[in-house]
């Protein structure tokens, strides 16, 4: 076969594809945020998967945010109630940065 051979069948190869791809156009459904292709079940499920995609990074975040929060609350409390020399200076740094007295008043 000669290149002329080729280059004709391949383009009557692609005309083929072509013309059953256009005919079948009628058939296929349309992209979900077409309303017009699908009905309102379908409408429906694929806004109701855009939510859950969208809110699943902020669930996330938000619940190791809350983690490290909670662990850096618990370690603080736990040192708090075992009443280390650490963690009565950080109570009382915490206390004057507030503006609460953390010595009682002497009379002079």
């Amino acid at each position: 076969m000669n290149v002329r051979q080729l280059a004709k069948q391949a383009a009557s190869l692609t005309l083929a594809i072509a013309i059953v791809l256009l005919l079948q156009v009628s058939v296929a459904e349309a992209c979900p945020t077409c309303k017009a292709g699908l009905g309102d079940r379908y409408v429906n499920a694929y806004g109701w998967s855009i939510i859950f995609m969208m809110a699943m990074p902020f669930t996330l975040v938000g619940a190791f945010a809350a983690y490290v929060f909670w662990s850096i609350r618990s370690k603080a409390a736990a040192a708090i109630a075992a009443g280390s020399d650490e963690a009565i200076a950080e109570l009382a740094r915490r206390k004057s940065a507030s503006g609460v007295p953390t010595q009682p008043p002497v009379d002079a």
